[in-house]
């Protein structure tokens, strides 16, 4: 059925809430949690909540769940305050192992688990009895089909199934963050290879992804902050005043041409990392040329996207052109709805949005 067909008929007709079990999108990192929940209207999947809470420090560490009561405390605010019973959960990239490889076309779902089984040794160094693994088909042919495996260590879900729990969230389903931020940044009838960028605040996660599908991921331990410690060193100035320079001056504008230099150098590192990845990638698309596709699209998101000229360095560095993520555009149609958040703080919102669009 058509999704806009199906989105005017859940309009005029939803269902009950207990038969369609409606399911928060809930995006934990080190230092917050981001929180989207959504009803069905005429537009399309609108957002009813979006918020944004801190962690004190040390519940969460490198994706890590270091205090289980805390964290259960910390999501009770949202169970509680905003009434849903349902949550797809995004888990950290720096804890999943992603890798691509062929089966025969003719396999059936449980020879194609036999077969990650077989491979679990060879792609991702975790004990087979601590594995917890799915599967995408990327492309499928007439004889191979490539399918896209994401293994999970089971001890890391099992405490962040165990805080859900706690705080009174059933979790309909765990999925690796890349999949969401490529399910809500990338458009969804694309059928093209695309590079997805997050610039969080203390990590980047950098998805290439066929079609909405990933097929490669990492995480570079370098965010937005990066750009907000060069501006404290230098200016000595507070949060709010930091946040200002940041948007409106960034690193190509900075009045202080010391600071200016420094942001420059920040903003190097940080596009090294992109840009090893996608060199990566292309070098791969010429040793395995009519295999391998080139990217053709860059799709930026995350907190420090809003750092000035930070789209057009990266374009710069990448020769190629980059496009800020619109991550709305799968869920409702802009013209009928206009949310209640902007635009800038909307980026940060891709994970969330991705879980959301998990249901759709």
């Amino acid at each position: 059925m058509d999704n806009l067909l199906t989105n005017r008929i859940l309009a005029f007709f939803p269902p009950p809430q207990f038969l369609e079990m409606p399911a928060a999108g809930i995006d934990i990192s080190d230092t917050s949690i981001k929180y989207i929940d959504a009803v069905h209207t005429r537009a399309g999947m609108v957002p009813r909540t979006v918020r944004k809470i801190d962690l004190e420090e040390g519940i969460v560490e490198n994706g890590i769940v270091r205090n289980v009561d805390k964290l259960a405390q910390a999501l009770k605010d949202f169970s509680y305050k905003d009434k849903r019973k349902y949550a797809n959960v995004a888990l950290p990239e720096e804890l999943v192992y992603l890798y691509t490889i062929e089966v025969p076309t003719a396999h059936k779902h449980k020879e194609i688990l036999q077969v990650i089984e077989f491979s679990l040794s060879d792609h991702a160094p975790i004990p087979a009895q601590n594995a917890v693994f799915n599967y995408d088909k990327v492309s499928i042919g007439p004889e191979i089909t490539e399918i896209s495996v994401t293994v999970f260590p089971k001890d890391v879900i099992d405490t962040y199934a165990q805080a859900f729990h706690n705080s009174g969230f059933k979790v309909k389903a765990f999925e690796l963050e890349s999949h969401t931020v490529a399910r809500a940044a990338i458009p969804k009838k694309s059928k093209d290879i695309s590079m997805v960028i997050d610039f969080g605040k203390t990590r980047t996660g950098i998805t290439i992804a066929a079609g909405q599908t990933p097929v490669f991921s990492t995480t570079v331990k370098v965010g937005g902050d990066i750009f907000t410690q060069v501006i404290r060193e230098n200016l000595k100035v507070d949060s709010d005043k930091i946040d200002a320079i940041k948007k409106n001056e960034g690193i190509t504008d900075a009045r202080n041409s010391v600071l200016k230099e420094k942001m420059l150098h920040a903003a190097d590192e940080l596009v090294e990392e992109i840009q090893k990845h996608y060199r990566y990638w292309n070098s791969r698309q010429s040793d395995e040329e009519g295999i391998i596709e080139p990217i053709k699209h860059i799709y930026l998101c995350g907190g420090a996207v809003v750092t000035k000229g930070l789209p057009e360095y990266v374009a710069d560095t990448l020769n190629l052109p980059v496009k800020i993520a619109d991550v709305w555009q799968n869920m409702f149609d802009i013209d009928k709805y206009i949310p209640d958040i902007h635009k800038d703080d909307s980026l940060s919102m891709a994970t969330g949005a991705g879980l959301i669009l998990r249901d759709m």
